[in-house]
């Protein structure tokens, strides 16, 4: 009777230890930094949109258009919730600072941002790394992995 107890018992710590040392998840992967390709623009925004970051992120991503020196870039700052949960705005007219670096996309004028600087308030939505700053903040539910 004792082992009809004991066999049980015995298979399911078995089970629950080799579950307690299964491997670490990985790291999320964050968007290709390029010391290289690092750019600082001084422009004018000429277009705010929201769509798709791509990727595990399924919430819509800030996307800002700037003008500057006759050339025009697109700046990718960030998930929505996080610009909105830190009350950021752009508009139309804005005179911007940019510290980013392009995206490796033949004929694309795409930047990642890494700081946006305006006269009374500054935004970091990345460190000097490329990782996302937003990764402390708890994200909306069913916004997947905004990296």
């Amino acid at each position: 009777m004792k082992w009809n107890c004991v066999l049980p018992a015995c298979v399911l710590w078995a089970a629950c230890l080799s579950w307690a040392q299964s491997a670490p998840a990985p790291a999320p992967a964050k968007v290709k930094y390029d010391e290289a390709s690092r750019i600082k623009i001084s422009g004018v925004v000429d277009d705010i949109q929201q769509r798709s970051l791509g990727g595990t992120c399924k919430a819509p991503g800030v996307f800002v258009t700037v003008k500057a020196n006759e050339k025009t870039f697109e700046l990718r700052v960030g998930p929505k919730w996080f610009i909105d949960a830190l009350t950021w705005t752009f508009t139309k007219g804005d005179k911007l600072e940019i510290t980013g670096w392009k995206v490796d996309k033949e004929g694309s004028n795409e930047v990642v941002v890494r700081k946006i600087n305006r006269a009374e308030w500054s935004l970091e939505p990345r460190d000097d790394t490329g990782a996302a700053n937003w990764l402390w903040m708890p994200a909306p539910k069913d916004s997947g992995k905004c990296i």
